[in-house]
């Protein structure tokens, strides 16, 4: 009977164990998860229950905040970087202020990237650790890991949302007709053939004038014609 007792005692504590040790499942939203940390409180004092080899474990179950007693206690929550993700405050004497010594559960919120559980007397004075990064999602390597349930929501540091730029906005400018002028007709082709023809003009006119010139080499003028005579006889020497 005694071995038995021994061996139930064994799987019990594995079972807290694994249950602590065991990531939640790639999928699960963080949301819906919570810790429970197994405490020993002593006036004022909060020490790790004995009893528990792991002093938490994950539990499906949705973080509520306590509103209810002193809420002098306070967790907080730090990633591997040692940045703090979350807090969340309770009473451990859970408004009974007779309670001055005896074991506790507290709960916190999940943290998938969650390094280290921090606990703070009603004086602000760190009184308990409890590492937590085993059962964290989140393992702050740098590397989105899908298998293991990393993703810009679980793990945003190894996640981080790719940001795709907005394409540039195409501006159609209206096309802006340059060219009608008098009577809605369009002036640059009118232009063209009046150039095209003043040109062809010009090199016509000069054409004839080089031929003129040609043609006036070619057969000179005749010599002017000589005077006519005069028909009025000379005058007579006078006789001597």
């Amino acid at each position: 009977m005694k071995k038995i007792l021994i061996l139930v005692a064994f799987l019990l504590v594995s079972f807290s164990f694994v249950s602590a040790q065991t990531k939640p499942s790639p999928g699960t939203d963080p949301d819906s998860l919570s810790y429970v940390f197994y405490l020993y409180y002593d006036n004022g004092q909060l020490f790790g229950d004995r009893d528990y080899e792991v002093k938490y474990e994950v539990v499906s179950e949705r973080f509520t905040a306590e509103t209810s007693g002193n809420l002098a206690y306070k967790g907080e929550i730090v990633n591997s970087k040692f940045e703090v993700v979350k807090t969340f405050q309770f009473d451990p004497q859970k408004g009974n202020s007779s309670f001055t010594t005896g074991k506790i559960a507290v709960k916190g919120p999940y943290v998938p990237s969650g390094f280290r559980v921090n606990f703070f007397d009603f004086a602000g004075k760190p009184v308990l650790a409890i590492f937590v990064s085993e059962s964290s999602i989140c393992d702050g390597d740098g590397f989105c890991n899908a298998q293991l349930g990393e993703d810009n929501k679980t793990c945003p540091a190894d996640c981080p949302i790719t940001r795709v730029s907005p394409s540039p906005s195409v501006i159609t400018t209206p096309a802006t007709d340059t060219g009608s002028g008098l009577f809605g007709l369009d002036l640059i082709p009118i232009l063209i053939y009046v150039v095209g023809g003043v040109g062809v003009g010009v090199l016509a006119w000069l054409g004839w004038k080089w031929w003129k010139k040609r043609k006036e080499g070619d057969f000179p003028l005749p010599p002017p014609p000589a005077p006519p005579l005069s028909s009025i006889p000379p005058p007579t020497p006078p006789l001597g």
